[in-house]
């Protein structure tokens, strides 16, 4: 499996090309918010990002517990299901 595959990296991908941090800074449990000075912009071209990439629409009312790459990741994997 080539690592663009996988879901993790893909969504830390998208996430350090917004913040301007290389996909190696960024842990996946740290909160985004407070690590890595994200706002609530940021969020919001991340979300779309994601959105657009995976072809998924993430529920707005799960936003909030978005704060790292891994909630992320996780709210992808609950669409997919």
């Amino acid at each position: 499996m080539n690592d663009t595959d996988n879901p993790l990296s893909r969504v830390r991908a998208i996430v350090a090309e917004i913040l301007a941090l290389s996909p190696e800074e960024i842990d996946d449990t740290a909160d985004l918010f407070n690590e890595y000075e994200a706002d609530s912009l940021n969020l919001i071209e991340i979300v779309a990002q994601v959105e657009k990439q995976f072809r998924v629409v993430l529920p707005q009312k799960e936003l909030p517990r978005a704060r790292s790459i891994a909630a992320l990741r996780d709210l992808l994997v609950g669409q997919a299901a």
